[in-house]
């Protein structure tokens, strides 16, 4: 088996993203040019500043201190940056050779399928590379329909061909990202070691500097106006906000919470989604406070965030996705005869993948926009972001978050909110439905129909 691979050692790939690695890798070059603008003024300040003091000294050392402070921070930022450029490209030709495996993978799946079904747990969860290695093996380990009749010799070459051509592209994928991310790890950790280590005396807790000081609230605002505070097409900057007694509650759900606890009581759906036009109109219109508020912070134009909630309220009662998400664990122990995705019709479906709310968001997808890794939830970090999604502020803001991710992905990440056109918000709404299949002439029917609505979206807006 010497070079090739299965998908399971890079399927990890399916959710990375170049562009929003390069966004990363813009905002770590914000902040460089940002640190660059300021060295001139205090060079200035050094060098021009002509004053005699017994304290002179210590003034001309502490600005030398700090204009070689700006210049390595400015100098770690710069190689993050590159760091995080190079991986993300990188990134994009190991994705390339992912998808090349995944269509020899389809092709073998499909050739399999002429030859047996798999009937059991086991032998559904296998990837076809292992379903075929144990078809064509002496003595499998997998459990097929009629196994003791089968015959695969007639589809031996060509099942042959197609496993290692899917093994072979998974392998040059699993490759090529290693030795990339190797690489940008090892210069992420060369532009760590130029930051500063800040370290308080007698250790403790960091002091909320920001909370406690007006001038540097002061200063904050003032500043939000210059283009080197936040990059093109983001939100404004989050407020620093201290902590509200969980441990799992990460700083973005944090956040969220604090700025929904100010907004008007929402109208759920839970037990009665909008049947129509006109109470999807009046729900949108109850919510506008809200819509709002979550597009603001998100950077997005309020009628995109309006217009996929106009989509989604309409869908299954909540009570009906509660059921889903229970069917679905259950299914996902040892003791289930099948997995959750061979459930019986819509219940089919990862656990992860279970949407909650008004704006209908999976699990995984909520995870991700409030700053957990969807592949390590606890048991506390998943009823979090279960029980957020069903609150009808906090879905905004989430799905709002999501949306902002999906318009980064999509290419228009610099693209103020103001700017962006109908069509590229028909793109976005396409990719919001499709994923990674919003070519598909469902994910295409879904943006169209929403780019239909948009007209009734702003008059409920109004």
């Amino acid at each position: 088996m010497s070079g090739l691979s299965h998908r399971k050692d890079v399927e990890f790939l399916e959710e990375c993203n170049p562009p929003l690695v390069e966004r990363n890798a813009a905002e770590f070059r914000r902040l460089r040019d940002l640190l660059v603008q300021v060295e001139e003024p205090a060079r200035r300040a050094e060098t021009r500043t002509q004053w005699q003091s017994d304290g002179s000294h210590t003034y001309t050392s502490r600005l030398a201190e700090a204009r070689q402070l700006v210049t390595h921070m400015a100098e770690g930022y710069d190689k993050a940056a590159s760091a995080l450029n190079a991986y993300a490209l990188a990134l994009a030709t190991a994705k390339t050779h992912y998808r090349d495996g995944k269509r020899s993978e389809r092709a073998l799946a499909a050739l399999i399928g002429t030859k047996g079904t798999a009937i059991t747990k086991v032998a559904q969860e296998a990837e076809p590379m292992r379903q075929w290695e144990d078809m064509r093996a002496t003595t499998g380990v997998f459990d097929w329909m009629a196994e003791v009749t089968m015959d695969v010799d007639d589809i031996r070459d060509e099942a042959n061909r197609l496993h290692d051509g899917a093994g072979g592209s998974f392998q040059l994928a699993k490759t090529t990202e290693q030795e990339a991310r190797s690489t940008c790890v090892h210069a992420l950790q060369q532009a760590y070691e130029l930051l500063p280590d800040f370290k308080m005396q007698g250790g403790g807790s960091r002091p909320d500097l920001y909370a406690a000081m007006a001038d540097i609230r002061r200063e904050a605002a003032e500043a939000r106006t210059s283009p080197l505070t936040h990059l093109p097409g983001s939100g404004p900057k989050r407020e620093m906000t201290g902590p509200l007694g969980n441990a799992e509650m990460s700083p973005e759900l944090r956040d969220i919470r604090m700025r929904v606890a100010g907004l008007p009581e929402a109208d759920d759906n839970y037990w009665d989604p909008p049947g129509n036009d006109k109470e999807r109109a009046e729900w949108i219109s109850h919510n506008k406070a809200i819509l709002r508020a979550a597009a603001q912070r998100s950077g997005l134009p309020e009628e995109l965030v309006a217009g996929i909630a106009w989509k989604e309220i309409g869908g299954q009662y909540g009570i009906i996705d509660d059921g889903v998400d229970t069917a679905r664990g259950l299914a996902d122990t040892f003791l289930s005869p099948v997995t959750p995705e061979n459930l019986f019709s819509r219940a089919g479906g990862a656990p992860d993948e279970t949407s909650f709310g008004p704006i209908a968001i999976q699990v995984r997808r909520g995870a991700e926009v409030l700053g957990y890794d969807p592949a390590h939830l606890t048991g506390d970090q998943r009823d979090l972001v279960e029980e957020s999604l069903q609150d009808p502020k906090q879905n905004a803001f989430i799905a709002a978050g999501f949306l902002a991710q999906i318009k980064a992905e999509a290419g228009y990440g610099d693209v103020p909110a103001d700017q962006l056109t109908d069509a590229q918000m028909r793109e976005i709404a396409a990719r919001y439905n499709g994923g990674p299949y919003w070519e598909s002439d469902k994910a295409q029917n879904y943006g169209n129909d929403f780019g239909d609505n948009l007209g009734k979206v702003k008059d409920a807006m109004r």
